[in-house]
């Protein structure tokens, strides 16, 4: 039983990481071709406002072109509610609040007129399980899973918890495929819809800058 209920609990998991990865990742801005690091604050402060506004057509107003074409704008709208609405069997609870974050300067690619930033910040959230709980040992399993995925896990009852997602990293860009307008997208390596999108040359620029913003929180919870 208790196999069974940490399997469970694990398919759970990679549901809710899907809908914040569709919940996150994607948003486009018109914007034109001078813009500063003061837009740039402007445009990642936006993603935000719209999700606490819970404005699904917003969000998927703003959403890069190429998403429609692996996940149909219907398919992405029902996504977006039932990640606020919840179902049967779970629901999860974001505040309606902006989490303090950074934005990093303007950076050139080499191709295609490339250019981005990085947007970087932590969020809060409460999951709650509406057709199952959680003994102790699936308690330390999801904890430890999640931890790995830089989420910090606080059981709050044996079938919600309070989660702290650390190092959140957004990715605002514009090339020529976005027709100069910025878009972003959050940092997820492990989605194949991540890969789709960004180019081998920024996905390694990624990669860096976020390994760089894991080691300084590393060496802050150090002092």
């Amino acid at each position: 039983m208790k196999i069974r209920r940490m399997i469970k609990a694990n398919s759970f998991k990679n549901i809710v990481f899907d809908l914040l990865f569709l919940l996150m990742a994607f948003g486009g801005f018109s914007q034109n071709s001078q813009t500063s690091s003061i837009d740039l604050d402007g445009i990642a402060k936006q993603i935000f406002v719209d999700m606490n506004n819970r404005d699904f057509d917003a969000i998927l107003d703003m959403t890069h072109p190429k998403v429609f074409d692996i996940v149909p704008k219907e398919q992405m709208k029902t996504v977006l509610k039932t990640m606020f609405e919840g179902t049967e069997q779970f629901s999860i609870e974001i505040p309606k609040i902006i989490p303090k974050y950074k934005v990093s300067e303007i950076y050139s690619g080499e191709k295609d007129n490339l250019k981005y930033a990085f947007v970087s910040y932590n969020m809060k959230m409460k999951m709650t399980f509406h057709d199952q709980e959680f003994d102790d040992e699936a308690k330390k399993m999801m904890a430890s899973v999640m931890k790995a995925k830089e989420m910090d896990v606080e059981f709050i009852s044996n079938n919600s918890m309070d989660v702290l997602m650390n190092d959140r990293l957004t990715i605002i860009l514009k090339d020529d495929s976005t027709a100069n307008k910025w878009v972003m997208i959050n940092y997820d390596p492990d989605s194949p819809l991540f890969y789709q999108v960004l180019s081998s040359e920024l996905l390694e620029e990624a990669k860096e800058y976020k390994q760089n913003l894991m080691l300084e929180s590393k060496k802050n919870s150090e002092n």
